[in-house]
């Protein structure tokens, strides 16, 4: 993940981490930081939470979060070459839509204005 970080966060990507286990947050929120990922303190402070709410049922589980919060694609367990990878290939895709996506907002044209008499 740190490799995806380090290429696109001048692309403004960010790598967000939580700990799901409520005995390890202090620990675990120090570790993350050390790589440059925003790291956050589980809100449920159970497994509980992680699992209702995002469908986690064990870790490590890797999310793409679009701009809007949408879970784009997860990746469950350790980090591998393949998943590093496909994460790379997701972010890419994402990152090139959503240019595209604001280029085209930028050329709608304004609603004319009414003619006056």
């Amino acid at each position: 993940m740190e490799q995806v970080l380090n290429k696109y966060k001048a692309q403004n990507f960010h790598v967000v981490t939580i700990n799901v286990i409520g005995s390890q947050a202090e620990g675990a929120v120090k570790i993350m930081s050390n790589y440059n990922f925003v790291a956050l303190k589980n809100p449920g402070g159970d497994w509980d939470w992680a699992g209702e709410n995002y469908g986690v049922h064990g870790t490590p589980t890797s999310f793409l979060v679009d701009a809007k919060g949408n879970i784009v694609f997860n990746v469950p367990g350790l980090e591998s070459i393949e998943s590093t990878k496909l994460c790379d290939e997701e972010v890419a895709g994402l990152l090139k839509w959503s240019q595209s996506a604001s280029a085209n907002s930028d050329r709608v044209a304004a609603p004319a204005a009414k003619a006056q008499p």
